[in-house]
């Protein structure tokens, strides 16, 4: 393991109002893999690659297969209402759904539309949670760069950790991958960064994030009908892109970092794009007055932002050129 730094955590006092989660939604596979999610009266969703599939299924011509199961859900009341997607050739929204169900205590919901694309169906049911408090772990970086400046406990409505990273460097950091471990088995892990295309953390900058303890798998200390999330050992800050594309550390996917940054820029201009559009929608005008409003507010849409790191900003530009293309078509 390189030169580590290592952190200073601190328990976090939370607010008495906001309770612990009490249930969690459980998912049950054919080839006995079962995987629980916290939930609450906030709206949550995870995915998943790992899945069995159909034996002898043949992906339709110019179809494309699924990558990942996606599963968003969200208490009502006593019942968990789940909504479940497929995600098709790689993890990027929007998925294809699937079913929307209701989960009730003692029920069990399969779902079988799954089977359409490949996949075997999933069994939702729910469970009690048991309480529990998260434990301070250790936290390192691989990049001394990177401060760990603070980590709190968090227990509602999720347990877990939220944590403060400050840049101690001269670059801006366009994104952080966090791999996280119980003893050796390595648990969440996530890739931390700005949705706009731009560094997460100036030098000097700071980004606080949370890490919450939403899912796990079963092991041989689950009682049937409940259920506990484990803490986390260790946390471990692995690799940092900086905004001119070189690394601390060892990337786990270094081919997607670009296209990460590109999407963001994409987004973030496509955002504005539909504002503009809607704006000119808004007004009285007609036909090729419309059409001139629509033209005229893209045109004034920033080409792309300064801070921006440089693949987002040629997404921008490339995105904006793209539109105005299309509606020089009908002028």
């Amino acid at each position: 393991m390189p030169a580590l730094t290592h952190s200073v955590a601190q328990p976090s006092a939370q607010s008495e109002s906001v309770a612990p989660t009490t249930v969690a939604l459980v998912e049950s596979w054919p080839d006995g893999r079962t995987i629980y999610e916290l939930t609450s009266t906030r709206r949550a969703s995870m995915w998943t690659p790992f899945f069995p599939r159909v034996d002898g299924y043949k992906l339709p011509e110019g179809a494309t297969p699924v990558y990942a199961v996606q599963f968003g859900r969200v208490l009502v009341g006593r019942n968990i209402h789940v909504d479940i997607s497929v995600l098709l050739g790689s993890a990027q929204p929007p998925g294809v759904p699937i079913a929307s169900v209701v989960v009730s205590p003692g029920s069990r919901v399969v779902i079988d539309a799954l089977a359409k694309f490949g996949v075997q169906p999933v069994t939702l049911s729910m469970v009690d949670v048991a309480p529990m408090t998260p434990y301070l772990p250790t936290v390192v970086s691989v990049s001394p760069q990177i401060e760990v400046a603070n980590v709190d406990l968090l227990n509602a409505p999720y347990p877990g950790y939220r944590m403060t990273l400050r840049n101690l460097g001269s670059k801006g950091v366009s994104n952080v991958h966090v791999q996280s471990y119980r003893g050796q088995e390595k648990a969440l892990s996530a890739l931390k960064r700005a949705e706009d295309g731009r560094p997460m953390m100036h030098p000097g900058g700071s980004y606080t994030f949370d890490m919450n303890l939403t899912s796990g798998l079963a092991n041989e200390l689950t009682a049937p009908g409940r259920w506990t999330p484990r803490a986390i050992d260790l946390i471990e800050f692995d690799s940092v892109r900086w905004d001119d594309g070189t690394y601390d550390g060892t990337p786990p996917f270094p081919d997607a970092d670009a296209l990460i940054e590109s999407d963001s820029g994409r987004r973030l201009q496509l955002r504005r794009i539909v504002d503009a559009l809607r704006a000119a929608l808004a007004e009285p005008s007609s036909g090729f007055g419309l059409l001139a409003s629509a033209k005229n507010r893209i045109d004034v849409l920033t080409d792309a932002e300064p801070d921006q790191v440089d693949a987002a900003k040629l997404a921008m530009q490339s995105t904006k050129a793209s539109v105005r293309a299309d509606i020089a078509r009908f002028e």
